[in-house]
This record gives structure tokens, C-alpha cells and sequence, in this order.
């Protein structure tokens, strides 16, 4: 027989949690967690892992890549993805290839290694 509970209706209760399953990539070395991670983690089959993995995915809160035959995960970082270009930025002021100077190429030792060329 299994373990889970069952709401009034009949239906199981779900024991894993969306953040839950964000909380593992905090407690796994390094930058990516795979099904198996969350599901070690949160005692869970490999299945439901995916399926929360992909809930979250849906919502841009997670994304993933297969690699090498597995599908591995991160986090999604909330300011990489609102990054806005600033017009104002002086850098758009310069023509491409340029870096502000007129001079760098005779100068580039200098510029470079604080020294002059011979």
C-alpha cells in the first residue's frame, strides 16, 4: 500500500512543492541539479521531479539543457533577464572599432603595459 494521503475526494495530496523543488538548487553543488537531484532531495520519484522541473521552466523561473544524455537545470537569474540597454550609455557615441582615442595604435605598448614602444 502507499504511503501518500488522499484529499476527501480520493485524489492524492501533493507533497512537492514548486518551492520546494527551487530550494534544492541551493542545497546541490554547483550551478545545475538533474531530475535525480530533486528527487533524492525531496524524496520523490525521477517523474515528479521532471514535471515540477518543467512547471517551473514554464514559468521562466528555471531553464534546462540535455547534455551528455541528461537533462540538466538552473535557476534563472531575474537580472540577467530584465537587463535594459541604456541609450544614453556614452559607448554608443563611438564608432564601431573605436575606443575613444586617436592614438591607440601608436601607443598601445604605453596604453597596455605602461611603456613605451622602442
Amino acid at each position: 500500500m502507499s504511503n501518500d494521503k488522499r484529499e476527501d475526494t480520493g485524489r492524492f495530496t501533493e507533497r512537492v512543492i514548486l518551492e520546494d523543488v527551487l530550494g534544492v538548487f541551493t542545497r546541490v553543488d554547483g550551478p545545475v541539479v538533474t531530475s535525480g537531484d530533486v528527487a533524492n532531495a525531496l524524496d520523490c520519484s525521477r517523474e515528479t521531479a521532471r514535471r515540477k522541473l518543467r512547471t517551473l521552466e514554464d514559468q521562466e523561473q528555471v531553464a534546462s539543457r540535455k547534455t551528455a544524455g541528461r537533462v540538466v537545470w538552473w535557476k534563472i537569474n531575474e537580472q540577467e533577464s530584465e537587463q535594459e540597454i541604456n541609450p544614453d550609455d556614452p559607448i554608443w557615441n563611438f564608432k564601431p572599432g573605436a575606443s575613444g582615442k586617436s592614438d591607440v595604435s601608436e601607443n598601445v605598448d604605453e596604453i597596455l603595459y605602461g611603456k613605451r614602444s622602442a
